[in-house]
């Protein structure tokens, strides 16, 4: 019997969304320490950032095209950042928020948490996010830059896993 989404409440399609948040990450997880053990830590990362940098460009194409975003600002970046599939299950937050300029926080990195609990500790994500982010940014407006702040293998503090400034060119 197939199932239509409109016939969920909100409650629950909200809790769909999450599941499917954390099904992404446990699928990106498991796809990572496939690659990290058959090729090796440092070709899993060359392969990880390519595809997270391929995907951030499809993922704002698609977030802008659903939300119709037209706009190329940092309010448009904002609103497509809070919309990308792995957020649900994170903790994050904005500061610094201007015409110009906004800083993006995660705060509750569940695939960092998951990697600490198995025992192979951080995962040194930032060439990833790196990818990512300037792909994402750059779909929103050629213009938007994004230097990463603070993201592992980085020390960061125990309540910030990552850190992303974007501005957007002169």
């Amino acid at each position: 019997m197939k199932i239509d989404l409109m016939d969920f409440p909100k409650e629950t399609l909200v809790e769909v969304i999450k599941m499917y948040s954390k099904n992404v990450l446990a699928v990106d997880g498991l796809w990572f320490l496939g690659c990290e053990n058959r090729f090796g830590i440092e070709k899993a990362i060359e392969i990880d950032t390519e595809v997270w940098r391929l995907y951030g460009t499809i993922e704002a194409k698609r977030i802008k095209e659903v939300l119709n975003i037209k706009e190329k600002g940092i309010p448009a970046l904002a609103k497509a950042l809070n919309l990308q599939i792995w957020l649900p299950c994170m903790d994050y937050g904005f500061s610094e928020v201007s015409d110009k300029k906004i800083v993006f926080t995660i705060t509750d990195c569940r695939p960092q948490k998951a990697r600490i609990r198995k025992g192979i500790g951080e995962f040194a994500c930032k060439p990833v996010g790196i990818a990512l982010f300037e792909a994402f940014a750059r779909e929103i407006n050629p213009n938007m830059t994004c230097e990463c702040l603070v993201c592992p293998p980085d020390e960061h503090p125990e309540d910030v896993w990552c850190s992303w400034c974007f501005e957007i060119a002169d």
